[in-house]
């Protein structure tokens, strides 16, 4: 029992860096959710401020069709005055028809037309930017097509005003399949994360040199501190696991059912592989600062690579080349196909292919470990 209090008080030690890797699991899966609520669509409204210095049939025209679909915004025109507009955003864009305008446009030229003004770069600069291009666009056209300027300005207001139906289908159960889809989606990041975190610096200090000796020295078996280590690294790991399956249940809304037993089994075979890696991190001896460094390595390579944070039918064919090498490659596909995520059919055989790679995966891991365990023993 000895053992088992000196490996916990030494994990106590790193529950900060568990917290940060398990506020930023939190923090993605919260980012998955943006969105799935939305019901409804509207376009965007622009607040505007127009000076029509050309005052003729085609520039009121203009004016005229900016105010059906944006806030028109009535300002001095006086330089201080309309920065400090800009600046507080009471308006957000300054359009300037300049003198010329609609002999200009009679003619297809489109330069020199508007004189805009604004702070920055942003969206709304930019869909203003597109929305006088459209419009200019549009008259060039019918005028380009044979048209008289007025009959081109009124065909091109009545073809942009022609509106495009949106309509959300909603599926409810699509949804509802989606929360634990991401959860389990983006559990490997947080497995990987959180078990080295915890497992390696534990490791590494009761394998040093000075908690031997004193094993040597005290009533202790060498075997039985071998076994109570691994008995503390195993309760520790399915606690976490535990932990993060309760999550996994809050985000699903309830007890897990139907296929999604199959990623829970997925989310095991992945833990084994975590520990296998804690295990060989901890036999390399590597300090906090390299471990710390090699996880985020070994993890955000493995969610790009793999398909967590990118689907795998979105990647090259080159990445998932270098993919398939990697434990979490097999993992993900196995989660896309139980959780729907991919276009490939569910097929049991597949999947359990998949975790038993990941098995393999995990041996392979352990293997290494063990041997460089005999090498360090050798010198």
């Amino acid at each position: 029992m000895q053992v088992f209090k000196l490996f916990f008080k030494i994990a106590k030690t790193k529950w900060l860096g568990m917290l940060i890797f398990l506020g930023i699991f939190l923090l993605i899966l919260n980012f998955t959710d943006v969105g799935q609520g939305a019901t409804e669509f509207s376009s965007s409204k622009m607040a505007l401020t127009v000076f029509d210095h050309d005052d003729s049939d085609a520039s009121r025209k203009l004016c005229d069709y900016l105010k059906k679909n944006n806030e028109i915004v009535d300002i001095e025109n006086d330089k201080d005055k309309l920065i400090d507009a800009l600046y507080v955003t009471s308006t957000n864009y300054v359009i300037d028809i300049n003198k010329g305008y609609s002999e200009k446009l009679a003619k297809g030229e489109t330069d020199g037309l508007f004189t805009t003004r604004y702070l920055h770069d942003s969206y709304t600069n930019k869909l203003a930017d597109s929305t006088l291009d459209t419009y200019v666009g549009t008259v060039k056209a019918y005028l380009a097509g044979g048209m008289e300027l007025d009959k081109a300005l009124d065909a091109a207001e009545e073809a942009l005003d022609i509106k495009t139906e949106v309509n959300f289908e909603t599926f409810s159960d699509d949804i509802k399949a989606s929360k634990p889809a991401s959860f389990f989606n983006y559990l490997p990041y947080a497995l990987l994360s959180i078990i080295v975190s915890v497992l390696c610096p534990v490791i590494i200090a009761m394998n040093k040199k000075e908690v031997g000796f004193r094993t040597k020295c005290s009533s202790i078996k060498f075997s039985a501190v071998t076994k109570q280590t691994i008995a503390a690294s195993g309760i520790s790991v399915v606690i976490l696991w535990v932990f993060l399956m309760i999550l996994g249940i809050g985000k699903n809304g309830g007890m897990f059912s139907g296929n999604m037993w199959y990623a829970v089994l997925n989310s095991i075979s992945f833990t084994l592989v975590c520990v296998a890696i804690a295990l060989l991190f901890a036999e390399l001896g590597i300090d906090d600062n390299v471990q710390a460094f090699a996880t985020q390595a070994v993890g955000l390579g493995m969610a790009f690579l793999c398909g967590m944070f990118v689907p795998q039918e979105m990647l090259s064919s080159g990445v998932l080349a270098v993919g398939r090498f990697l434990p979490a490659y097999w993992y993900v596909k196995a989660n896309d196909m139980i959780c729907g995520l991919s276009s490939e059919t569910f097929k049991l055989s597949t999947v359990m292919m998949c975790i038993g790679i990941q098995l393999l995966f995990a041996a392979a891991i352990f293997a290494v470990s063990l041997i460089i365990k005999k090498q360090k023993k050798a010198i």
